[in-house]
C-alpha cells in the first residue's frame, strides 16, 4: 500500500511540475501606464490612484533579491520601475488590466518604517499570500497579513495572488515618506497530453485502491 501511495504522489508531482514556470514578466512602467506579457498576450496596465512618481532604481529590488523571489518566482522587477507612493489618503488605487491576468504577483518595498506601520488594504476579497519577505535597500523589516490587509514595518516582499483578475484595488491610508510597488505575472503553461495522462492514471489508481479496500 505504501509503494502504491508513493507512485500516486510521484504522478501528481510530475504533472504539477510540468505546469510550473517561474519567470515573471514585470510591468514596464511609463507614467501611470505599463505593459507586461502573459503567455503570448501583451497586457496593457492602467493605474489610477495616489502616486508621486515612477521609480526605476533597481537597487530597491536587487539589494536583497531573496526578499522578492520565491520557489515559484525566480526574477525580481529590477529596473522595470515601480509606483512610488506616500499614501495617507482614503483614495482607492486601482490596477486595471486590458484582459484577465491569471495569478498576478505584486512586489512591495520599503512599506512603513520600523516605528511607523503602513498598510495596504486590498478590496473585493482577493485571494493572496505573502510568498516571500525580508530585508531591503534600507535594511530589515517585516510584512504581516491580516485578511485582505498587508502591513509593513520597513517591509519588503512578494504577494502571490490566486485567480483571474482584470482589476486589483486597494487603499493606503497611512502616510509615509517613501514606499512603492509593482506588478507582473508568470506564463500559464498548458499541460501536455502526457500530463493529463499522468493525472488520469493517478486518479484511476486512487479509485482502484479505494474500491479494493472497501471490498476487503
Amino acid at each position: 500500500m505504501k509503494k502504491e501511495l508513493v507512485l500516486i504522489s510521484a504522478l501528481f508531482f510530475n504533472a504539477g511540475a510540468a505546469m510550473a514556470n517561474g519567470t515573471v514578466s514585470w510591468a514596464l512602467w511609463s507614467g501611470p501606464n505599463a505593459t507586461f506579457t502573459q503567455n503570448s498576450d501583451t497586457i496593457d496596465l492602467t493605474y489610477t490612484g495616489q502616486w508621486n512618481s515612477i521609480d526605476t532604481n533597481a537597487s530597491y529590488f536587487n539589494t536583497v533579491p531573496a526578499s522578492f523571489t520565491s520557489p515559484e518566482v525566480t526574477n525580481t522587477p529590477g529596473a522595470n520601475g515601480a509606483i512610488h507612493m506616500v499614501g495617507g489618503t482614503s483614495e482607492v488605487n486601482t490596477l486595471h488590466f486590458s484582459q484577465p491576468v491569471v495569478d498576478p504577483v505584486i512586489a512591495v518595498y520599503s512599506v512603513g518604517r520600523t516605528s511607523a506601520p503602513v498598510t495596504f488594504n486590498f478590496l473585493d476579497d482577493p485571494t493572496f499570500v505573502i510568498a516571500s519577505q525580508g530585508a531591503g535597500y534600507w535594511g530589515g523589516g517585516t510584512l504581516t497579513q491580516s485578511g485582505n490587509s498587508v502591513t509593513g514595518l520597513e517591509g519588503n516582499g512578494l504577494l502571490q495572488f490566486t485567480g483571474s483578475y482584470t482589476d486589483i484595488s486597494f487603499t493606503t491610508p497611512d502616510s509615509e515618506s517613501f514606499y512603492g510597488f509593482t506588478v507582473g505575472a508568470m506564463a500559464t503553461v498548458v499541460p501536455e497530453p502526457e500530463t493529463y495522462a499522468m493525472l488520469l492514471a493517478g486518479l484511476g489508481l486512487m479509485g482502484f485502491l479505494t474500491r479494493r479496500r472497501k471490498a476487503s
